[in-house]
């Protein structure tokens, strides 16, 4: 049974005397989370309470009330609290990144209003295989290729897990099957203008009809690989880190200056991870951070004559002497 897994991937020691928000659509790997996540809290009692999230981006007009609606029927079913966002414009959320960033917000403020100490979301292996197919055609490093961690920080109090990261959609769907389970289908699902649609409806089928094994097997190995170079490249950046910067913060402002001598001769991947590990210390918004921004970085550190340049989020980096500062608001 899913839950049997769940509770190995996820020990509900590590969790059940604490609040967990579980982001809930409606579909089908999100109503397997939910049931599967009820069904080991009934085994393994606790003080922390199980609560239901649901955003309604309403960019599908009634059916996303209609998803709303019955997603808060299946948690007053199972005895859970449910707690409904909006998007506040039907259209303001048209992109995939627009909707993705309205959802996660939303997420962050419900968890740190109810006192949630973990997000729990529905993503699959499938959707881990996805996304490292993705990032390889947008030309990720070692960090993208990892795919999507296990855990990770969603605000200063607030965790996101992905409990379902090694279970695959069959799993997913045998599991509601046995359960006799109904869940909702978001037609948006079916359209390959979306571009993980694109992936999950037209390239991973082409490759599985030309490839002797499955991609995405391939595709999870890969990330399991990459996970690992990634841990030892975090601790080797890690020391370096400690060692090359120091932090200051003056009102709403906050400052890490790199000592460009102290990462003098160092790979370039490592100074590049150097910021990075920096960067999350400092709380500051990853998303818009591609390889060509860790880039800029690392080559004002290798340049003393580096001018000063701005990056997402308002971060601002400049060069004098040895001293490489990055300079941004206090999160």
């Amino acid at each position: 049974m899913l839950a049997d897994q769940l509770q190995a991937a996820w020990p509900p020691e590590a969790w059940r005397s604490c609040h967990v928000l579980v982001a809930v659509s409606g579909g089908a790997d999100s109503v397997a989370l939910l049931r599967s996540l009820a069904e080991v809290a009934q085994r393994t009692p606790g003080d922390g309470r199980l609560l239901v999230a649901h955003f309604n981006h309403r960019t599908r007009g009634q059916a996303s009330d209609e998803d709303a609606a019955w997603v808060a029927r299946l948690g007053e079913k199972l005895g859970l609290e449910v707690n409904v966002g909006r998007a506040e414009h039907a259209a303001s959320l048209a992109s995939e990144d627009q909707a993705r960033r309205a959802r996660y917000e939303f997420l962050q403020a419900t968890a740190e209003q109810l006192g949630a100490r973990y997000v729990a979301t529905a993503h699959t292996a499938d959707d881990q295989a996805e996304t490292v197919l993705l990032r390889i055609l947008r030309g990720s490093g070692i960090e993208g290729l990892a795919g999507m961690p296990f855990a990770r920080p969603l605000g200063p109090a607030v965790t996101l897990v992905r409990p379902l990261l090694e279970v695959t959609r069959a799993e997913v769907e045998e599991y509601l099957g046995q359960l006799g389970q109904a869940h909702r289908h978001d037609t948006t699902n079916d359209q390959s203008r979306f571009t993980r649609n694109w992936v999950r409806r037209e390239v991973l089928p082409m490759l599985r009809s030309h490839l002797p094994q499955d991609p995405a097997e391939s595709l999870l190995r890969l990330a399991g690989q990459a996970a690992q170079w990634r841990e030892a490249i975090d601790a080797i950046a890690g020391e370096l880190a400690e060692r090359a910067a120091r932090v200051e913060r003056a009102g709403s402002t906050l400052a890490i200056h790199l000592d460009a001598s102290k990462l003098a001769n160092q790979p370039t991947i490592l100074v590049q991870q150097v910021a990075r590990t920096l960067w999350r210390s400092a709380g500051w918004a990853e998303q818009a951070m591609g390889m060509g921004e860790w880039q800029r970085i690392a080559s004002a550190v290798a340049d003393p004559n580096a001018s000063t340049f701005q990056l997402p989020g308002g971060i601002m980096v400049g060069r004098q002497g040895v001293d490489v500062t990055l300079t941004g608001p206090v999160r």
